[in-house]
C-alpha cells in the first residue's frame, strides 16, 4: 500500500480500504509477522554483528597491511637512493684523487 507524503487523503484512502477489505488487511498482517519474526530475531541480530566485526576487524588488517608494505617500499626507495648517492660520492673523490 502507498501514501504519498503530505496527501492526507492518500493515507486516509490507506486505512479505509484496510478497514473494509479484511481479506487484504490479514495478508498485510500475516507477512508483517513474518517479516519480523525472519529480519529482527537474536539469531539474525548475531549473525549481522557478528559480520559487521569481522568486516571491520578485515578492514583494519588489510589497512595494516597496506601500511606496512608502503613503509617498507619507503624504506627500499631511501635505501637505494641513498646508495645511488654514496656511489656518485665516490667517484667524484675518486676523480679529485
Amino acid at each position: 500500500m502507498k501514501a504519498y507524503c503530505g496527501n492526507a487523503n492518500s493515507i486516509a484512502d490507506s486505512i479505509l480500504e484496510l478497514l473494509y477489505d479484511h481479506k487484504l488487511c490479514s495478508e498485510i498482517i500475516k507477512k508483517a509477522k513474518n517479516k519480523v519474526r525472519n529480519e529482527y530475531n537474536w539469531s539474525k541480530i548475531a549473525q549481522d554483528t557478528h559480520f559487521t566485526y569481522q568486516k571491520a576487524i578485515c578492514q583494519s588488517m588489510a589497512e595494516k597491511q597496506k601500511r606496512e608494505l608502503e613503509q617498507e617500499r619507503a624504506r627500499k626507495t631511501k635505501s637505494a637512493k641513498n646508495e645511488i648517492t654514496n656511489l656518485l660520492s665516490f667517484k667524484k673523490r675518486q676523480a679529485y684523487a
